[in-house]
């Protein structure tokens, strides 16, 4: 009796063990691949997600995922939204994910940015598919500083987000407008009260040239100043970044100005064209915007850039201009 007991507590233990070992490697998953994106829609039921998971092939088992998920009480809270996976992920693990719900992404979008460069940062990043965000003008969305505006550069304002792998690009496109409207609109504002000659959308555009060409606050103020002063002149502007906009829509993996391309035709081609070039060239920040509408008095007329040291050499004359650009771009 105490044996025939015995041998039945082992097979127990032999079955229980093999069952155990069984069901965990029903957990596992069967995605060889580093990556993998999941969505779950709005009314999705368990045995549609643990279906489309096995077909997928994220998981082993569409049984043990539904088995494991009302065993640990996860059944009824599995939230909708795509998710990112990254690694083996098993099946206890998914299911953490999907009771938590998506979690945002944070992307930094630094100063000076064009709408070209972030459309391929947020497109690398899985957001949206290349060029998107061209496709959007103004009148897409309602805010007071956009009638009449066509193009989104100069508008996607430059800070840290955070998006849900999910969101639109209208949602995306929002968070940077509603960013723009807190903090660099009341600056616009305020100005756009006043009788000048410059409006405040000409300001944008001053701003996206300073961030582009200036790295100093002060020196910033001082080529605002010779910018409005060149404007009132009549004199072109003659700003390198204009025309590197002009040749490569932006400014990311852009090949270095030739000369034949100070000559090509375009309104943003500021050694061609008199004035503002028609719409900002990138998507300055604070300090930038700050520095347009805060110009400096100098006696200087014309400005370069030390490829080396990155410091903004000031000219009074041509003539001046001319040495420091032998003596700064020709090393």
């Amino acid at each position: 009796m105490y044996r025939m007991t015995f041998r039945i507590i082992i097979s127990i233990v032999i079955a229980g063990f093999f069952i155990g070992s069984s069901f965990y490697y029903l957990l596992g998953s069967s995605y060889e691949h580093n990556e993998f994106q999941f969505g779950i829609s709005q009314g999705a039921s368990l045995r549609d997600i643990s279906r489309s998971l096995e077909e997928q092939d994220y998981i082993r088992s569409a049984a043990a995922f539904k088995l494991y998920s009302i065993l640990s009480g996860s059944a009824h809270r599995l939230k909708p939204g795509t998710y990112t996976f990254f690694g083996d992920m098993r099946v206890p693990d998914i299911i953490r994910a999907f009771v938590k719900g998506p979690q945002e992404v944070t992307v930094l979008i630094t100063e000076g940015k064009a709408l070209q460069g972030i459309d391929s940062l947020l497109s690398n990043q899985g957001f949206l598919p290349t060029g998107v965000l061209a496709t959007f003008s103004g009148k897409d969305f309602d805010y007071l500083f956009l009638q009449n505006i066509s193009s989104l550069e100069g508008f996607l304002f430059p800070d840290t987000y955070r998006f849900l792998p999910s969101a639109s690009g209208e949602e995306i496109v929002n968070k940077f407008l509603e960013n723009f409207s807190i903090k660099a609109w009341p600056l616009l504002e305020e100005y756009a009260r006043k009788e000048t000659k410059l409006d405040w959308y000409d300001i944008l555009i001053i701003a996206s040239l300073i961030e582009k060409e200036v790295p100093e606050t002060e020196d910033r103020r001082i080529v605002s100043g010779i910018l409005r002063k060149r404007l009132s002149l009549g004199l072109p502007l003659q700003i390198d970044a204009t025309v590197i906009y002009a040749t490569c829509g932006g400014f990311d993996k852009c090949p270095p100005l030739t000369k034949s391309d100070f000559a090509i035709k375009s309104d943003f081609n500021t050694y061609q064209v008199f004035g503002l070039p028609p719409a900002p060239i990138a998507n300055p920040g604070v300090d930038a915007i700050y520095t347009a509408l805060n110009p400096v008095s100098s006696p200087y007329l014309y400005y370069l850039s030390d490829p080396k040291t990155q410091k903004t050499i000031f000219s009074k004359t041509f003539e001046e201009h001319n040495i420091n650009r032998s003596r700064y771009l020709s090393r």
